[in-house]
């Protein structure tokens, strides 16, 4: 996997088999190049948002031969999905939360309507993304977590289902599958998150005017994290 790096690999090692993809937002196409010269996909949408991204990746998908098995498109998120394109899988990597969230928020039910997973990496308002995984029916299967460049990422992979989806406050913040995991990366992260909110919340009540809404939500997550990582 030469392309890819180490979290675009973790993102690549989570879409199955026999899929048709579309990666939003592709970076040069290097996930879908990957996923169908390792026969993982039989075709790949490539999306990008700008004129001068999607150049790039089309001169990839070129340069490997396989422009006729990865569509490279424009368009804002899914809106490069057709219903007849029979996407099942969407991959979206390298975003926030924020963003992440929007983008599946403002698909439409034809765009959406054969999926069946969703491989998401946040950069960062990993619980944004689960609340709308949750939200709309869909199961957090597997996740993951790496450390590349100093920065840690999170890997959510989930299903559609057809029952309510439920998670607790603790899953919405650190990840259902994460913390069963609980990885070095995850303990690593989470040490360092609960020292962040410490120091901050005492830092806090020394401040002229005490926000006391914001130091009970502090408190809260501080007695999460100390009970997963026990």
């Amino acid at each position: 996997m030469t392309l890819l790096s180490k979290r675009l690999q973790a993102v690549y090692q989570m879409v199955d088999n026999n899929t048709r993809v579309a990666d939003i937002g592709s970076d040069h196409a290097y996930l879908p190049v990957e996923l169908i010269e390792q026969k993982v996909s039989s075709y790949a949408i490539a999306g990008e948002v700008a004129v001068g991204p999607m150049s790039r990746s089309k001169e990839d998908v070129d340069k490997f031969g396989l422009s006729d098995k990865i569509d490279v498109r424009l368009g804002d998120g899914l809106a490069v999905i057709k219903a007849s394109d029979k996407i099942d899988t969407v991959t979206i990597a390298g975003m926030g939360g924020i963003l992440i969230q929007n983008i599946l928020a403002h698909a439409t039910t034809e765009q959406l309507q054969n999926v069946s997973t969703l491989v998401l990496q946040p950069n960062i308002g990993e619980p944004l993304v689960r609340h709308w995984l949750a939200d709309n029916d869909f199961e957090i299967v597997d996740e993951d977590i790496v450390e590349e460049d100093h920065h840690v990422y999170e890997i959510i992979k989930a299903k559609k289902v057809t029952t309510k989806v439920t998670l607790t406050e603790p899953e919405f913040l650190m990840g259902p599958v994460l913390m069963q995991k609980k990885t070095p990366t995850f303990v690593s992260k989470w040490e360092h998150k609960l020292n962040g909110y410490q120091k901050a919340t005492k830092n806090m009540l020394n401040a002229k005017k005490i926000d006391q809404e914001k130091i009970a939500e502090m408190n809260q997550n501080i007695k999460y994290i100390e009970e997963i990582l026990r």
